[in-house]
């Protein structure tokens, strides 16, 4: 029969023991969920991250990668509901918004993804946030706001810390064809072939308008 004094002994190194093993390291459990996610082990990206989510609500990481398998496990409520507080803690960056407007467009909330994604692009100052948000626009047939959000982006692009990209203004391009106006998508080629004229799609889109390629062909940003 164990004496008291033993029993207690006992007790207390059963509870260091559970102190000194403790909940999973942070930053390696993420990254090791996350490595799970690319390869769409999403039951074990869960069964990985939820102890450092339990122990760590406030983590934006943790969050990020239980709302990500959340949502690839077809959990959208509760996947939500941790990318909602990872963008929370995290507002700047565009990956974790983005996985939030994913999760919401599979939820069918197109008016929380537009608000979601206008705010991105306008408090980073995101052209990325502004053509995701054309994306989903054009998806929905919603021509006017699609315009809107890549003039929106084409405007932010002007900034010397933006990386300048072709892509706003060949999908503007793109959206002027559609539209009929020939010769608005024709500038905003002439644009994009100034930006890159190694871009294989605006060197395509030319070449089947019959431009002739060359150094004389592109036009800057503001014509």
């Amino acid at each position: 029969m164990m004496l008291p004094a033993l029993r207690t002994c006992a007790a207390l190194a059963v509870l260091l023991l559970a102190a000194c093993q403790g909940p999973p390291p942070t930053d390696s459990t993420i990254a090791k969920a996350n490595l799970l996610l690319e390869h769409d082990r999403c039951q074990e990206a869960a069964d990985t991250i939820r102890p450092v989510v339990d122990a760590n609500p406030g983590s934006w990481g943790a969050q990020y990668a239980y709302g990500r398998a959340m949502v690839c496990l077809d959990n959208l409520k509760e996947g939500r509901h941790a990318l909602e507080i990872a963008v929370a803690r995290n507002p700047g960056d565009l990956d974790v918004i983005f996985a939030l407007a994913d999760c919401m467009e599979k939820q069918g909330d197109t008016g929380k993804i537009y608000l979601l994604l206008r705010n991105a692009g306008a408090e980073l100052r995101s052209p990325e946030a502004y053509v995701r948000l054309a994306t989903l626009a054009e998806r929905l047939n919603d021509l006017d706001s699609a315009k809107q959000a890549l003039e929106s982006a084409i405007e932010f692009d002007q900034g010397y810390d933006i990386v300048k990209s072709t892509e706003p203004y060949y999908r503007m391009a793109m959206l002027q064809a559609q539209l009929g106006n020939k010769e608005e998508a024709m500038r905003r080629l002439r644009q994009a072939y100034g930006i890159n004229p190694e871009d294989p799609r605006v060197v395509a889109a030319l070449e089947e308008r019959g431009a002739v390629l060359g150094p004389t062909l592109g036009l800057p940003r503001g014509q």
